[in-house]
């Protein structure tokens, strides 16, 4: 009896957090546009700088990269060369590297130079620091880990698991509890299976047939915040339209554009079906054009969950953000996105309360970790370290400036804490 009221108490506790997720169209971009570049369709890849809300995103037939203010997305945007050898849907940005990936195609870049460039079959699972660069972990067609760093050095399986030992001894050991209740202690011990914490990373197949069930949608690119869980987004034009010898085609009548969050145990936790209900481009269930209209699209998941995305059209591009208000509280996102007097404010007014004094600590100082502040306790120096996004560049709190929303949330916390 008790462990079974323990068990819902758990599950009252996930289901406190959960929230209705919303999308919001942050805005249209007339001067970029889709257009076809030998068989790629330009724009093709995005990055959010979520500290300072900027949009990057391949242009000008991939020879230039836009970045737009996410605040005022119509603004003309900053521009500069761009050179990269392949295409791939998303990538990161982390000081001087650029980490893009896709399911079909992997490359790091530092300025202009190409460190990695190759194939990948379902994206990156997780990237760590290393020295003063990092190292990305990924699993191939098998299943396998594997591993590269920002100096170029691919890892053996056998590598790359002994590194994740040596960064994080406590983690590793979660990881070898999470092995053996999956069964797949004896795999993981072999370096046959990259397991990191709670999660289980692997192609959607294995994954499913692993975990008994699987909340994603796709076998193709999985994207991943820093809690496991994994992420899909699937686009499809949605109406009717006639080819050049009038036949009528009715595509898209039946199918919608969908995004789907699944957590550590392969549960689903949020699955979001209406995306062209938010979308001109895509377009609604009956439309009717006389050519199919031509689009990219690509998308982003911020380290703490956050979703973005753009549909780029022939006119204009539109660009769409989901905040992260499902599964645990993510300190990492919420230190992002701060507080606004709108749904995701009351989010915040439900999960603040519910916390203790160390985890209101954590979050505020999440808030100034984001800018490269010094921290002198131990405890948070030690945390924040390895935090992949975070950088110690010297500064103090008194160093900082903190935008409205988020000084807002600083304020809220310290009520709190007294």
């Amino acid at each position: 009896m008790k462990k079974y009221l323990l068990c819902i108490f758990a599950l009252l506790q996930i289901i406190s957090f959960s929230y209705t997720q919303n999308i919001e169209k942050l805005g249209e971009i007339e001067t970029l546009t889709s257009y076809q570049r030998m068989n790629t369709i330009i724009p093709s890849d995005t990055y959010v700088d979520e500290i300072n809300n900027y949009l990057y995103c391949r242009s000008d037939r991939g020879e230039s990269q836009s970045i737009y203010n996410l605040n005022k997305i119509s603004e003309e945007p900053k521009k500069k060369n761009y050179f990269a050898k392949t295409t791939t849907e998303t990538f990161i940005i982390l000081n001087n590297y650029e980490i893009h990936f896709s399911e079909m195609a992997f490359e790091i870049k530092k300025e202009n130079e190409i460190i990695v460039n190759g194939p990948l079959s379902c994206g990156i699972s997780f990237i760590l620091k290393k020295g003063s660069g990092y190292i990305v972990y990924y699993v191939d067609t098998n299943g396998c880990p594997g591993a590269v760093d920002t100096t170029g050095r691919i890892y053996s399986s056998e590598e790359a698991m002994a590194y994740l030992k040596e960064y994080d001894p406590e983690k590793y050991m979660q990881s070898e509890k999470r092995a053996a209740e999956l069964e797949l202690y004896n795999d993981f011990i072999r370096n046959q299976v990259l397991i990191w914490g709670k999660r289980y990373y692997s192609t959607s197949g294995k994954m499913k047939k692993v975990l008994g069930k699987s909340g994603l949608i796709l076998n193709g690119l999985i994207q991943y915040d820093m809690q496991g869980n994994a992420y899909q987004i699937d686009f499809d034009w949605w109406g009717n339209y006639k080819n050049d010898w009038g036949i009528r085609f009715d595509e898209g009548t039946e199918d919608n554009s969908n995004f789907v969050c699944a957590d550590v145990n392969g549960n689903r936790i949020v699955l979001l079906t209406d995306l062209n209900n938010y979308s001109k481009i895509l377009g609604s269930k009956g439309d009717y054009q006389e050519t199919r209209p031509e689009y990219s699209t690509s998308w982003y998941v911020g380290f703490g969950g956050n979703i973005y995305y753009y549909i780029a059209g022939e006119e204009y591009t539109e660009v769409f953000r989901i905040r992260r208000t499902w599964g645990e509280p993510d300190f990492y996102a919420m230190a992002i996105n701060g507080y606004t007097e709108d749904d995701y404010g009351k989010y915040v007014n439900e999960v603040l309360p519910k916390l203790s004094k160390a985890d209101l600590r954590l979050l505020r100082n999440t808030i100034f970790a984001l800018y490269g502040v010094h921290f002198k306790s131990a405890d948070l120096s030690k945390y924040f370290d390895k935090q992949v996004w975070y950088t110690d560049e010297g500064k103090t709190s008194a160093d900082v400036t903190l935008p409205e929303h988020r000084q807002k949330l600083v304020e809220m916390i310290q009520k709190l804490e007294k």
